[in-house]
């Protein structure tokens, strides 16, 4: 026996009472497809609904926010919370202010070209480097007449070869401490075995 409930009919084969009621069905699944895209449609709806407006900022709220962002355009948490206070606006809304300013001077400063204060990176040759290492064996604390000194001897400014000792003494104690750290990782691994 053959279970003719899961065949498909033709509707060539069905009697016009039969052809009607698939018709029906098709309509009505036709329409719950729509209900559930519709559906789907309102739930983004509602959660673009449910963004907060724009905030409008009077004039001496803007006073207050420019005040506060030119003496420090990165506030902390405290500061944040008081200058809410003073201009009458919920802390998120003065931390977005702050963020769109910052990213508003980052975007006009990059498209000034290198107006930028600080000087492009110099490059050293090995003759340099060998001579600025052989003055910092001799000295890792030159004053300024001896670096001025070097500098002239190199070609090179003042604050370039201070900056050099500077960056060099940093790495030495960097890698001073690293040393330091793993001699005592090791004495503390021997202790343990």
């Amino acid at each position: 026996m053959v279970n003719c409930s899961n065949v498909t009919k033709s509707s060539i084969y069905m009697r016009p009472g039969e052809k009607m009621n698939t018709t029906l069905l098709e309509r009505d699944r036709e329409k719950e497809r729509e209900q559930e895209q519709e559906q789907r449609k309102s739930k983004g709806k509602r959660y673009r609904d449910m963004r907060r407006s724009r905030t409008i900022i009077q004039a001496e709220q803007l006073d207050i926010l420019y005040g506060c962002y030119f003496k420090d355009p990165n506030p902390g948490k405290h500061e944040f919370e008081q200058i809410s206070e003073w201009v009458h606006l919920p802390k998120k809304v003065v931390q977005i202010w702050f963020q769109n300013m910052r990213a508003r001077e980052r975007k006009e400063s990059s498209f000034l070209p290198h107006s930028s204060s600080r000087r492009p990176r110099t490059h050293l040759s090995c003759l340099q480097l060998s001579i600025l290492q052989s003055c910092y064996e001799t000295c890792a604390h030159p004053n300024a007449m001896e670096c001025e000194a070097i500098g002239t001897e190199l070609n090179l400014p003042l604050k370039v070869v201070q900056i050099w000792f500077q960056n060099t003494r940093a790495k030495e104690k960097r890698w001073r401490l690293q040393q330091e750290k793993m001699s005592r990782n090791t004495c503390f691994s021997l202790k343990i075995c």
